[in-house]
Parts: structure tokens; C-alpha cells; sequence
């Protein structure tokens, strides 16, 4: 009887594995994230990875490493050619060895076009030892333990690390607010407010939760050089999404009173008036 389990069938079944990790991305860009892709693979083996795949202008080599449910597999070996990679990642996914069935997975990467940081990795050593017994070190490979990766439960999680968060920020915005049970259309703002009145708009939005899933980091920082830009003459960003991830933002420092929270600077009201007439002027434009 045929078993794809064997160790005589390792080529086979990694080729299988393969189409079936492609396969469920596939379903997640094209279905979920509306977008086109393209699959690109090397000419020979040598390279760190299985395939390159791009999307919405990303590129991503990818080294796909899978274990048995209920496997006791602790690490795996990356290439350190990978790490050169503008968007070198690894996907760890678990396999049902019945159905074939795959996931929860294991994602090692950056952001998109930031490179793969094997920070945390041991050199790998061969399984065989020399004349005295020594294992020498594999020239190139190092030994990544399950604690560098990150767990993801679902694919759409998987294409999210690799090509961004959403297909794009209106899209997350929408789904943030309706999640909320408040959708984009069903906010009303009177533009003659000034920033002081405007705090009930403001939390409509969670905006710690938005900025992380829109991937602006730190909060601090981005509020801190949004503010510094506007301070020195070059007005607020114009993403309706950003703007009102500030506008929260500015809310809580002010209620914290400064220290407390983000620990931002009281700010001029001009300055904050200034933070909501670009916010109602974005969410005008996205209206029309």
C-alpha cells in the first residue's frame, strides 16, 4: 500500500504540500483580499526557498516547512540566504495526515519588504559526527526553534503577515466601523465642530486596535511625527483612516492629561482644529 508518509516519498509529498499551501492562499487573496497573484519558482533548489510569490507589489520568497498534527518537531533549519531576501519568510504549517488538511501555521518574517531577521537562531550542525565525534557546523544554515515564530490560526492570517493587512485602508476602516455595528455611512458630523467638541466622533473608532491592524506601529511615534509635521507647516496626513486614528489619539492624551497614556505635549487648539477639519474634509471626500 502506498504511503506518502514514507521516507521514500519526502519529494513527493513536499511538491504535494506545496499546492495545497498555494491553494488555500490563493482562495484568501483572490476571495478575500481581491487581489491577483503570481507564482514564480527557482531554477534548482539552492536559494532557501520554494517559491516567490507576488502580490498587491510584493514580493515574498517563501521556505515552506511542515510537520505532522501532533508532531514533536521544536525547530526547523532556514537558509541564511533567505535573511538577504527583501521579503524572505518561512511558513511552518502543521498537516492532517489524513486529509491533508493544513493549519495552524507558524509564520517567520518581517512586514512586507523588510527582510527575515534570524536574530534568535543557533548554527546548524550535521547529524553526523567527524573522525572525534564532532558535528561541524552546516555552512549557511541555522536552527530556528519554534519561540522565534509567530502562531497563526488561519491562512487569512498567513496572507495578512505577507502582503498586508487589508487590500486596502477604506476597506479596513469600513470593516472596523461595521464591526463596531456602526458603518462608514451612519456617521454623522457637523464640520462646524471645533476638536474640543469632537471627542463622540472620535471614539467611534477603537484607535489602538485600528492602528495596529492598519500597521502603523508604535502609536507614539506616529502621533508624535503626524504632530511634528503639522507643527512645522506641512499639514496632517490626508488618509481618512489615519486621520482618525490621530483624532483618537489626541482624545486620550487629552484625558489622560499628558503624562499619563501616550505622554504628549498639551497642543494648541489651532493645531487640533486644524487635526479635525482634515478629518472632515477626508471623510467628505471618501462620501462622494
Amino acid at each position: 500500500m502506498f504511503d506518502v508518509w514514507a521516507p521514500e516519498n519526502s519529494v513527493l509529498r513536499e511538491k504535494v504540500l506545496e499546492h495545497v499551501f498555494l491553494s488555500e492562499l490563493a482562495k484568501v487573496l483572490l476571495l478575500d483580499m481581491r487581489t491577483p497573484f503570481e507564482v514564480l519558482r527557482s531554477e534548482f533548489d539552492g536559494h532557501g526557498y520554494d517559491v516567490v510569490i507576488e502580490a498587491r507589489g510584493v514580493v515574498r520568497h517563501v521556505q515552506l516547512k511542515a510537520t505532522r498534527v501532533g508532531g514533536k518537531r521544536a525547530k526547523v533549519d532556514v537558509n541564511l540566504t533567505l535573511t538577504r531576501k527583501p521579503g524572505g519568510c518561512v511558513v511552518w504549517f502543521m498537516v492532517d495526515e489524513t486529509t491533508l488538511e493544513i493549519g495552524p501555521y507558524l509564520w517567520l518574517g518581517g512586514r512586507p519588504g523588510e527582510p527575515l531577521s534570524a536574530r534568535g537562531a543557533r548554527p546548524a550542525r550535521h547529524t553526523r559526527g567527524n573522525a572525534v565525534g564532532l558535528k561541524a557546523e552546516r555552512r549557511g544554515i541555522v536552527e530556528a526553534p519554534k519561540s522565534m515564530f509567530t502562531r497563526m490560526e488561519t491562512m487569512e492570517e498567513v496572507a495578512q503577515a505577507m502582503f498586508g493587512v487589508e487590500d486596502d485602508r477604506l476597506t479596513l476602516l469600513r470593516r472596523h466601523l461595521l464591526d463596531r455595528g456602526q458603518p462608514l455611512e451612519g456617521v454623522i458630523v457637523d464640520p462646524g465642530l471645533t476638536w474640543e467638541l469632537s471627542v463622540d466622533v472620535a471614539h467611534v473608532v477603537d484607535g489602538y486596535q485600528l492602528a495596529e491592524a492598519a500597521g502603523l506601529g508604535d502609536v507614539h511615534q506616529f502621533a508624535n511625527s503626524c504632530r511634528s509635521r503639522a507643527e512645522a507647516g506641512g499639514g496632517w496626513p490626508a488618509d481618512l483612516l489615519e486621520l482618525w486614528v490621530l483624532l483618537f489619539l489626541e482624545h486620550r492624551r487629552d484625558h489622560m492629561s499628558g503624562g499619563i497614556g501616550l505622554g504628549f505635549d498639551p497642543q494648541p487648539a489651532p493645531l487640533l482644529d486644524g487635526l479635525w477639519q482634515a478629518f472632515v474634509d477626508a471623510l467628505a471626500a471618501e462620501r462622494r
